[in-house]
């Protein structure tokens, strides 16, 4: 299976207060490195850091 595949499979199983979670968690950290005065590197490390954030979703069954 393609790791973009684990990844729909995770994000599918969400309840819906979890993906709402991740949604204000991900606009935070974007707001942070667009709006902050980090430069480049802040950046670089929100697009890791959410892309971290996705691998370590928690496989749940339904």
């Amino acid at each position: 299976m393609l790791q973009i595949e684990k990844i729909r499979e995770k994000v599918i199983n969400l309840d819906e207060a979890d993906a709402k979670s991740l949604l204000m968690i991900i606009y935070a950290r974007l707001d942070t490195a667009i709006n902050g005065n980090g430069g480049y590197k802040v950046v670089e490390e929100t697009l890791k850091d959410l892309f971290d954030i996705y691998q370590k979703l928690p496989v749940k069954n339904r």
